[in-house]
């Protein structure tokens, strides 16, 4: 392992990174912070995924428009909690467009080098007089030691700040710092992205390279994530890399340099997706569905879904009932085509059914291992050697 955690870092850790979140009563109370903004000092190569909704957030068409045309400028990134800015017509996206505009011109940087994020309550008007001070104080409040105040400022039914930030030894004599902050706990289901993500590097990197590699860490992290089954408007994972640090460019994906920064970018963001699960666990329980043996990914991935996505499973998970007929139930309404005399289920190492036959199984283990706070279920379809990993909880605490 070429990386370590940086214990007290956040998300300005990378060299030449500022940051900071301010309060401008976007959240009702007008005390917490709710408004963060990340500025780097250098050009960033920028990346990014973004939910695939068909009622997309303003913030999300404004920044698909500025990366169809620049992800080699970009200097800022600006976040609101409290108002998503999704479900408001045309002066919706007429306020993101004027948000950026404040950031820039206050900032002295190329318009097209800001991009946007919101999250809160759909349908709601954002309080551009508010916000139009917000920007103008967060950016006198920028300082290398902001990450923390911007990592509470995006903060919705969140019950704390996800963070965590890694020191990157590439190769001999070069190292960089990565580092990610997330928001989330409801409206949680992959398509594309899920929830919100920020992710620094102090990296150098080409832009192609940059967006695959985000790619594959979604993938293997947040995309693993359905919380409630439900997609939200907003989703976005972005990441910035400004070459601060020194070193040459990543342009092979074969070098062993590539192969580090992949290594500890999914580490990142897989440490990330937990944060965001036990968050919205809460005080409930965390549940793995692991699938086996499926023809082809397509089909391990939408078996897992569909049992993650199962209320029924859910509920019996929440009450601590050894009732593993739910978990039939779901691969069963998966739609995938399977052989039930072949179908293998398990709960840890316990083994439910085998060959599509129930077995005799201890009753007072598996009430123990329902009612455990961590529920590991494997559907072994016993058809190919595909498998997908997927992970959801019984929802907030209920």
């Amino acid at each position: 392992m070429s990386y370590t955690i940086f214990e007290d870092g956040h998300i300005s850790s990378p060299m030449g990174y500022r940051s900071t979140g301010v309060s401008c009563g976007l959240k009702g109370s007008g005390k917490s912070r709710d408004l963060a903004l990340i500025y780097s000092q250098h050009p960033c190569t920028a990346a990014a995924m973004f939910s695939n909704s068909a009622t997309t957030a303003a913030p999300i068409f404004f920044d698909q428009a500025v990366l169809s045309r620049n992800r080699d400028n970009i200097r800022a990134v600006l976040i609101n909690a409290g108002q998503a800015n999704t479900g408001t017509g045309q002066s919706g996206l007429n306020d993101a467009i004027e948000m950026a505009k404040i950031v820039a011109d206050e900032l002295e940087i190329p318009r097209d080098g800001v991009l946007l994020m919101s999250t809160g309550v759909i349908g709601v008007p954002l309080p551009m007089e508010r916000i139009r001070i917000g920007i103008r104080r967060a950016i006198s409040e920028l300082d290398s030691g902001g990450g923390k105040r911007a990592a509470i400022a995006i903060l919705t039914t969140d019950a704390r700040p996800k963070e965590r930030v890694y020191r990157v030894q590439l190769g001999e004599g070069q190292r960089i710092t990565l580092a990610g902050m997330a928001k989330g706990t409801r409206m949680i289901h992959p398509r594309l992205a899920t929830l919100l993500c920020m992710v620094t590097t102090d990296l150098a990197i080409n832009e192609r390279l940059l967006q695959q590699s985000l790619q594959q860490s979604v993938a293997q992290s947040f995309a693993q994530l359905s919380i409630d089954g439900d997609t939200s408007p907003n989703d976005a994972v972005m990441i910035l890399a400004n070459g601060a640090a020194d070193g040459p460019p990543i342009v092979d994906v074969n070098s062993l340099e590539y192969g580090v920064w992949q290594e500890a970018l999914n580490a990142l963001t897989a440490d990330l997706a937990q944060q965001v699960l036990r968050d919205a666990a809460s005080a409930g329980k965390v549940i793995q569905i692991v699938v086996r043996g499926a023809r082809d990914m397509v089909s391990a991935r939408h078996v897992a879904e569909t049992v993650a996505r199962s209320a029924s499973l859910q509920r019996i998970c929440a009450q601590g009932t050894p009732d593993w007929g739910t978990l039939l139930a779901a691969v069963g309404a998966s739609g995938v085509d399977l052989r039930p005399d072949l179908l293998e289920l398990r709960i840890d190492n316990l083994l439910l059914m085998h060959e599509g036959i129930p077995t005799a199984f201890n009753q007072q283990i598996a009430l123990q291992l329902f009612s455990g706070p961590e529920i590991n279920f494997t559907v072994d379809l016993h058809l190919g050697s595909d498998t997908a990993t997927m992970w959801t909880c019984t929802r907030y605490g209920d």
